[in-house]
């Protein structure tokens, strides 16, 4: 794909970046199924300023790695994956849209007035973001997008399921605007985290790998997904022997109080069992076994 050569090509020599994971991970996988055909999905990502070299190139990776997934691997429509990420980041390139709040809203309004049917609709940020006093502002080049306008954006979308992730610092301020009977929402911080999440880092290889598919029934769920990254994160910051400075959250249920534990749902009787049900891969013709 155009965007996976542009990073490719500019990060040759970075042997330990994510899309080298996901060609190693890619030749272990069958393409998804016709649940994809069966239940048409649409995709937003979208990708904020960042000024810092290293963060910029993480950022690359992890449009890529969605593009890669959500393209190549559940087999999504290109026409129907929209990558809207700034104009000099590592990513941008031919049919990229250059990400501005207006550019932004544009896209998302436009598939307002789509008369396609869309079952399922995926918004992801990434990027840099800050909090003024109860605002979280989503960093885009020129004006940021306040959270607020993208509750409207998104709400106005017409799918059946609605999944929007946030990962940036103090994504869980915009969580309870973003509560929908309808969506599911993950946010890779608290609303009083600052720091850069790494969520993004271990979410896109948790999405193409095997091991993320906890109970062995050869699919995968968001929730599978979410389980084995906040696993992989607490990992991380055990070996680094520092304090964690992010806690994902899910919602799932409508009432607006998100958990970072959603897999006990079955106990808690709270979030959980809408993402339980969200499956990215439906069964497989064959898996690979446990272990490898």
């Amino acid at each position: 794909m155009v965007i996976e050569q542009m990073v490719t090509e500019k990060m040759a020599d970075n042997t330990l970046c994510i899309l080298g994971i996901l060609m190693v991970v890619s030749a272990n996988m069958n393409q998804c199924c016709a649940r994809t055909k069966d239940e048409p999905w649409h995709i937003v990502i979208c990708g904020g300023i960042l000024q810092d070299p290293q963060a910029s190139q993480a950022e690359a990776h992890v449009i890529a790695g969605l593009s890669h997934f959500f393209g190549d691997q559940l087999g999504v429509n290109q026409e129907a994956i929209d990558i809207v990420c700034d104009k000099q980041s590592l990513a941008f390139g031919p049919g990229v849209t250059a990400c501005t709040r207006k550019s932004l809203k544009r896209t998302l309004m436009g598939l307002v007035s789509d008369t396609r049917r869309i079952d399922r609709f995926v918004f992801y940020y990434t990027g840099q973001a800050n909090r003024a006093a109860s605002t979280l502002r989503l960093n885009v080049r020129g004006e940021d997008i306040i959270h607020e306008e993208l509750v409207q954006w998104l709400g106005a979308i017409k799918a059946k399921q609605r999944l929007i992730v946030l990962d940036c610092p103090c994504a869980g301020l915009a969580l309870k605007g973003l509560t929908d009977p309808n969506n599911i929402v993950v946010c890779s911080a608290r609303s009083d985290q600052y720091d850069s999440p790494r969520f993004s880092e271990y979410f896109i290889p948790a999405l193409l790998e095997w091991k993320s598919d906890e109970d062995a029934d050869g699919r995968l769920s968001l929730l599978e997904a979410f389980q084995t990254t906040c696993r992989e994160l607490d990992a991380y910051y055990e070996q680094e022997k520092c304090y964690k400075s992010e806690n994902a959250l899910l919602e799932d249920d409508g009432d607006g109080v998100p958990s970072q534990q959603p897999w006990l749902f079955a106990r808690s009787g709270k979030d959980g069992a809408r993402a339980a049900q969200f499956y990215f891969r439906q069964t497989q013709a064959t898996a690979p076994p446990r272990g490898e």
